[in-house]
């Protein structure tokens, strides 16, 4: 009997990680080519991401799919938003490995939720992801 409360409990725990997975806030990177080209890069990860959409119409994402492990494709899905264009449903990017790309920009009355962000969830924990604030 307590060994089946033990394996309850565990199971009850790994599902409420997975459920309430935090989505990692990516932040632009405002840099050019011309000034230093760094970016800032953040880890793909399982919880997805957001970002705050407030400047309509000029953020881009740079995703690196780059690795040595696996050449499965990487999806990226931008889910859509609750505003009149959302109906569309989302948007998936089947990405293959070892490359880099540019997604976006992202129409606001398709992909903006309510709280001002974009969201997005991945099938991997493969690469990493960075957003450009376009001038």
């Amino acid at each position: 009997m307590r060994n089946r409360l033990i394996g309850i409990f565990l199971s009850l725990f790994l599902f409420s990680c997975v459920v309430f997975a935090v989505p990692t806030e990516i932040k632009p990177s405002t840099t050019t080519t011309n000034d230093d080209g760094a970016f800032i890069w953040y880890p793909l990860n399982s919880g997805g991401h957001f970002y705050n959409a407030s400047v309509d119409g000029s953020q881009l994402l740079i995703v690196n799919t780059t690795t040595t492990t696996t050449a499965r494709v990487q999806n990226i899905t931008i889910l859509a938003g609750e505003y009149w264009r959302g109906a569309l449903g989302d948007r998936l990017f089947q990405l293959p490995t070892n490359h880099t790309y540019v997604l976006g920009p992202f129409e606001s009355s398709w992909f903006k939720q309510t709280n001002g962000t974009v969201i997005l969830s991945t099938n991997s924990t493969r690469g990493h992801i960075a957003l450009i604030q376009m001038p």
